[in-house]
């Protein structure tokens, strides 16, 4: 998922920068951006190809479920629990390709596994599973290769279960300590959670770690697992957009935020009003950008009533984002006046990198993705945010937590909503006051250095 790779593939870029030998797994349409971080590229089984996987299938299977615990749960079945098998043998064959590598080199080199923490592959090694040696014994025998150590990288909201916070993934605020109702609605939501909604997802994770070699997988929910299991886990943002956590076991850190980026992609070209609507803002009018994300394609979700909104208003920009290059909206989804892209105030493109047009927006209306939301963050930008699925609920309620904008608890707003959103956040300062601050605080920290400090302490380095 494009979301997950960018931050990893700055990550990688940093480390090959300090002249680390960074071999990435990952899907072959990612291939070109992964090369261009400095890491070697090494694809992922077949079974996770968007040709050869089923991820259409599943695609296809979801919609027939209802936004909300129903579809989460669904996803949880196919989505998380059905890439098990694809990222063992993924992670298998990534490892005897370093391995082999290390040995050809001959220079001693120490392996450390940097692990996105939803991807599960890796985890039958932390639970028993051996890892056979490309040396021999002195009978002929394949030695067993120790475990490496793994350093967990996660890029969603901190989803660690706690006494005091409600159960991910309601989407439910942070009550206060007092609050003893609140207390015992959020026992109960989760045993309700772990004994119905996930039960079938609980018990399909230890089954296919089992099978893969993992027989020693404790018996707890698999995304309070992918947590815990590594060496160290850093979360990959500033504390400031977490809850608070007192209760976080040593190894698992913030790290802060990955600092925003001028860099374009190789051969991306600006649109031909870039210079003078946006860099220029001749005009003098608010920008407001609005992405329906890069996985969901349904515009009529968000950014088809945030053009109705917006459209034709002189005192507002809008930039309409779809995600990925290429891409056009179907027709029939956009008000008739916007559907040729270029009219008015309304400027709909296939893509354009966040932190490029972030530079100049004085909104973001979003659906509420976790990278969006960070982005906004580290470049002081106020937000609207509308989501559901996934971990959309969480990313929303963060939204309102930190007070860095709106949440319209929904994923398909009216225009009404979005219209009175974007209003109450252009004429009131306390939105953009705060993301300033935010931007602030988080650019103390830079999430690369710690990234690469803990590397080097797990590579006994340092």
């Amino acid at each position: 998922m494009m979301p997950d790779v960018l931050p990893l593939t700055a990550i990688a870029r940093h480390l090959t920068s300090r002249g680390f030998s960074v071999t990435f797994v990952g899907a072959p349409h990612h291939a070109d951006l992964i090369s261009s971080s400095g890491a070697s590229f090494f694809p992922v089984h077949e079974s996770l190809t968007i040709e050869k996987g089923q991820y259409r299938q599943w695609g296809a299977a979801r919609a027939a479920f209802p936004e909300g615990m129903a579809r989460m749960a669904q996803d949880f079945k196919t989505f998380f629990i059905g890439q098990i098998p694809g990222q063992v043998e993924s992670t298998r064959a990534g490892l005897k390709h370093v391995l082999k590598k290390v040995k050809a080199e001959g220079l001693g080199r120490k392996i450390v596994i940097i692990n996105e923490t939803m991807w599960f592959g890796f985890l039958p090694w932390k639970w028993g599973a051996e890892l056979p040696s490309l040396d021999h014994s002195d009978n002929g025998e394949e030695s067993p290769l120790l475990t490496p150590p793994s350093l967990g990288i996660n890029v969603t909201p901190l989803m660690l279960d706690a006494d005091h916070l409600p159960p991910f993934p309601t989407g439910l605020l942070p009550s206060s300590d007092d609050n003893h109702s609140a207390r015992k609605r959020d026992r109960v939501l989760k045993d309700w959670l772990y004994r119905f909604v996930v039960r079938e997802a609980y018990d399909g994770f230890r089954d296919l770690i089992r099978a893969a070699g993992g027989l020693n997988v404790p018996d707890e929910w698999m995304i309070n697992l992918s947590v815990t299991a590594h060496n160290t886990t850093l979360q990959l943002c500033h504390p400031a957009l977490e809850y608070p956590r007192p209760d976080l076991p040593p190894h698992v850190k913030f790290a802060g935020c990955v600092p925003p980026s001028g860099a374009v992609p190789k051969g991306f070209v600006f649109p031909l009003w870039w210079q003078a609507d946006v860099v220029e803002n001749v005009e003098k009018r608010r920008i407001v950008v609005v992405s329906q994300g890069t996985l969901a394609r349904d515009y009529s979700m968000l950014l088809a009533p945030t053009v109705k909104a917006l459209a034709g208003r002189e005192d507002v920009l809008l930039i309409a984002l779809l995600g990925k290059g290429g891409l056009e909206v179907p027709p029939g989804i956009l008000p008739a006046s916007e559907e040729q892209g270029d009219v008015g105030n309304v400027r709909v493109v296939d893509f354009i990198p966040y932190d490029a047009v972030l530079k100049y927006a004085d909104v973001m209306v979003f659906n509420a993705g976790y990278g969006g939301f960070v982005h906004c963050v580290v470049n002081g930008v106020p937000v609207i945010a509308a989501g559901l699925t996934e971990d959309k609920c969480e990313v929303s309620a963060r939204v309102e937590w930190t007070g860095v904008g709106i949440n319209l608890r929904t994923g398909r707003p009216s225009a009404e909503a979005v219209a009175s959103a974007v209003d109450e956040i252009l004429t009131n300062p306390k939105y953009r006051a705060r993301a300033r601050e935010l931007a602030a605080e988080v650019s103390k920290e830079n999430a690369l250095e710690v990234v690469e400090k803990e590397v080097r302490v797990l590579a006994g380095l340092c």
